[in-house]
């Protein structure tokens, strides 16, 4: 083998192959030659990723999924930005979370990992611009990394299927990221962020209600929770992308002809009220079967 299919090799390797898999095919191949191309081989590895930590246009957009999932719609994005060479997608997660931790007030083990996550991703490409897709519980991951690490700097952040609370200070914690720059994808059919709020304590119905407020774009769609990621819908590649790619929000179709919010959902997601009334429920029925089962066995 001449030095020159070296060259023709490395390159089309890099070109040719998913990025995620890239070094990993690199060196499956590296050990099939003979040592003598081996210091050249290295050599224009290195080349390589120099030049992705170089490149002034590196994005790299960091996947953060939900609950009792492993973030099958990670393949998706990856997928739909297969075409453009200067973003990287990295799909992260976690280990699973129940619904039952969900409720539960200790959540600081998978937000730390996506802490960790973040960081690492900045050491290998340090002058990569970093964004974020996240969905359900990967909003509240995202929201806590912004109160919690000043030294993890985001420059823009796609919510979906949000948990989030309304009164998120995003004024004080997204304060480094430019106008414009926090898009929130609301589900007018989705139930969970609902749920989570009158629930639980710490979330918010965001994903179904919208911030509505001057640091976040608020888009609705004629979506349940993770309609976002049906193929039919197209949406990661006609709302996300162009927003990734150069900061343009596509309007929602749905916007113009979205259905009041009910008032039922409304006061579900009042801080004050839906919480109260839902634990009081909980509470009268506890207390209606203790004293059926009381007066049947006396």
């Amino acid at each position: 083998m001449k030095p020159v299919d070296i060259v023709t090799l490395v390159r089309s390797t890099w070109e040719n192959t998913i990025e995620t898999k890239r070094l990993a095919q690199l060196q499956a191949i590296r050990a099939t030659l003979d040592a003598e191309h081996l210091e050249l081989f290295d050599s224009l590895v290195d080349m390589q990723i120099s030049n992705v930590k170089d490149d002034a246009q590196a994005i790299t957009l960091m996947l953060v999924h939900g609950i009792q999932t492993d973030g099958s719609w990670h393949e998706l994005v990856t997928a739909a930005f297969r075409d453009v060479a200067h973003v990287r997608v990295k799909g992260l997660g976690y280990h699973c979370v129940t619904a039952l931790q969900l409720a539960c007030p200790f959540r600081s083990t998978p937000i730390n990992k996506i802490a960790n996550d973040f960081r690492d991703a900045r050491l290998m490409e340090p002058t990569a611009r970093i964004m974020v897709i996240a969905h359900s519980f990967g909003t509240y991951i995202i929201s806590r990394i912004l109160a919690k690490y000043t030294d993890i700097n985001i420059e823009r952040i796609v919510l979906c299927g949000s948990i989030i609370k309304g009164n998120y200070a995003w004024e004080k914690h997204a304060r480094h990221m430019a106008a414009g720059n926090i898009v929130n994808d609301v589900g007018t059919r989705d139930f969970y962020p609902v749920l989570a709020t009158f629930s639980t304590i710490g979330y918010g119905g965001t994903g179904r209600n919208g911030f509505k407020n001057t640091r976040v774009a608020d888009r609705y769609f004629d979506y349940g929770h993770s309609d976002f990621f049906e193929p039919d819908k197209d949406h990661i590649v006609k709302y996300w992308k162009p927003y990734i790619l150069d900061g343009t929000i596509v309007e929602s179709e749905w916007d113009s002809i979205k259905p009041k919010t009910h008032l039922g959902i409304m006061l579900a997601c009042h801080p004050w009220i839906g919480r109260p009334a839902f634990y009081a429920t909980v509470g009268l029925i506890t207390a209606a079967v203790a004293g059926l089962a009381w007066w049947l066995l006396t």
